[in-house]
């Protein structure tokens, strides 16, 4: 591992209320042995003190087909084997804010098809952080209809959200606040209506809610996704997936 400094690492001083911050790239050898990895970052100052503090890295090391990637939050995307990682942003995912990134398949979803995926870890961003699965008509654009997402948040359970009336923007929730990651979660699709399941086992299902969406084409893209939803600062947060399939 080699660990270059992109900007300066020393300052004179630090008045009381200021803060110094500097940025690292992180570079790997040959092939990641693990998705996410861990390092320890250490900041000293004059008169012998030191912080320390762990940090989460995902090994950016692409996605493969038959995948493609979306992000509206400054999105990093890894991917081991069935396992994969997305670092990001974002706001929020709600109302006239879509802040998310997903690796996702392009029309493989349609009546009667079954996603599901485990999310097995979720960094602790916001409340209202979400990780878990979406569809919509076109992931790559933005205010494209049928517009469903099933998620695990750190504080608030699980989600299943819905853009009911077709502008793009999500607008109707049903909650089950008994979830946090690691948790298996199943979207099915069935005529007009989407139906969100979460299980810790992945024997013993929940189910989160009911989805209407307006406007869903008779395909549409189905991926993994996440957003830090932290409102609007620059936290970044990481969530990691395993399992994904549509059947």
């Amino acid at each position: 591992m080699a660990v270059k400094p992109l900007d300066p690492v020393r300052k004179a001083s630090v008045a009381s209320g200021e803060t110094f911050a500097a940025r690292f790239e992180v570079s790997l050898a040959g092939e990641p042995t693990e998705l996410v990895g861990r390092v320890v970052a250490a900041a000293a100052y004059a008169g012998g003190g030191k912080a320390v503090a762990p940090v989460r890295l995902v090994a950016a090391a692409g996605i493969g087909d038959p995948y493609r990637t979306v992000s509206y939050n400054d999105a990093v995307f890894g991917q081991a084997g069935d396992e994969i990682a997305i670092e990001g942003a974002g706001a929020d995912l709600w109302g006239g804010t879509n802040e998310f990134g997903a690796v996702y398949r392009a029309g493989a979803y349609d009546d009667k098809t079954v996603a599901e995926v485990t999310v097995t870890s979720q960094d602790m961003t916001g409340g209202w952080a979400r990780a878990g699965l979406v569809v919509r008509n076109d992931l790559g654009t933005q205010g494209s209809a049928g517009y469903v997402n099933l998620a695990v948040t750190p504080s608030n359970g699980c989600a299943l959200s819905w853009d009911a009336d077709g502008d793009g923007r999500f607008d109707s929730i049903e909650l089950s606040g008994s979830f946090n990651a690691p948790v298996r979660l199943r979207l099915k699709w069935s005529g007009a209506s989407y139906t969100g399941q979460a299980s810790t086992d992945g024997v013993t299902w929940t189910t989160v809610g009911t989805a209407t969406p307006g406007g869903a084409a008779a395909a549409q893209d189905v991926g993994v996704f996440m957003t830090a939803a932290n409102g609007w600062t620059d936290g970044r947060g990481i969530a990691t997936f395993d399992g994904f399939t549509v059947t």
